[in-house]
């Protein structure tokens, strides 16, 4: 669905709240207050880099790994800075929770998040981030908590917005979440994922309309962008399109899996016809999805059955 956030993303009340941060953390670390937040692999690997001169030069070589892609050096580039310094730095714990975060480390990504904002409880960065991360742990009324107080500032990330919206979707509040989204796009104008998300959210809330139009606008700024041409293959079956609906979810080139879910979504709006040629067609373009499509089918069976329907109608 989302977030992305693809998706929708989208935890668990972890509470670590490290209390006495650096006090807290050696306890549980012996002499090294910052062992937790690594990976153990990147200080073996790196442990003959080149000595640097002050923390500040260490992070800089963690900006310029991570900026291509090297998370391990980046890792250990921050930790090794942060060990430089007489007191802990919100930044560097920020980015190294980036990281963990994009690792799916939820549970140390929270920790260096928590921790650079019990430093900087202004750090609007971390404070985002930590919301997201709740967020993609369905977490929900602890990462609106998170991201409420930054909706009204004029500098609050895109991001805020964005998460916002998707927990207001979730809750089924679809305007909230249209006025989180745009608010989005504001600050970030024409970013995909916000204007799935908020094609998404438009379907959701029936306006087929508004959600065409916003998921027209995602594909077209990244074409490759295949949750949008799903979403957008959905709205064109609710509008009764099939067969745009098919050439939208199938952009990936699998039309089984484009007809099955087609094939539902018809089953859903009544049209049962229209939904047995949409299975029949998936289980005869895959075996793959023979299984799935024909349990479909003899759930649609049932259902017409109940509702007075012909099944004998379909074509075996």
């Amino acid at each position: 669905m989302k977030l992305t956030l693809k998706n929708t993303v989208v935890g668990i009340s972890l509470a670590l709240l490290l209390g006495g941060c650096a006090s807290n953390a050696q306890r549980q670390s012996g002499s090294d207050p910052y062992a937790s937040l690594g990976d153990g692999g990147s200080s073996v690997e790196y442990s003959t880099a080149f000595p640097v001169a002050s923390p500040e030069e260490a992070y800089r070589n963690g900006d310029a790994a991570l900026r291509g892609n090297d998370a391990d050096r980046a890792l250990f580039e921050y930790l090794r800075g942060l060990r430089m310094e007489k007191s802990p730095k919100a930044d560097p714990l920020y980015r190294i929770g980036i990281i963990h975060h994009g690792r799916g480390n939820h549970d140390l990504a929270e920790k260096a998040y928590r921790w650079a904002m019990e430093i900087d409880g202004s750090h609007m960065g971390a404070r985002t981030a930590l919301g997201i991360v709740l967020l993609e742990q369905r977490d929900y009324d602890n990462a609106e908590q998170q991201l409420q107080p930054l909706a009204a500032r004029p500098d609050v990330p895109w991001q805020a917005h964005n998460a916002l919206g998707v927990i207001a979707d979730i809750r089924g509040d679809f305007e909230r979440a249209r006025r989180h989204y745009e608010k989005a796009l504001e600050a970030s104008p024409g970013t995909p994922l916000v204007l799935n998300n908020l094609g998404y959210s438009r379907y959701l809330a029936g306006d087929w309309e508004g959600a065409r139009l916003s998921l027209r606008r995602a594909v077209s700024a990244n074409p490759r962008y295949e949750l949008a041409w799903r979403n957008l293959g959905l709205v064109y079956a609710r509008e009764g399109d099939f067969e745009t609906a098919v050439e939208a979810v199938a952009r990936n080139g699998d039309r089984a899996k484009a007809y099955n879910d087609i094939g539902y979504i018809s089953m859903l709006e009544g049209r049962y016809e229209d939904a047995m040629g949409f299975f029949d067609e998936a289980m005869r373009l895959s075996p793959a999805y023979y299984v799935t499509a024909s349990q479909n089918a003899r759930n649609l069976d049932s259902l017409m059955r109940r509702n007075g329907s012909d099944p004998g109608a379909r074509a075996n």
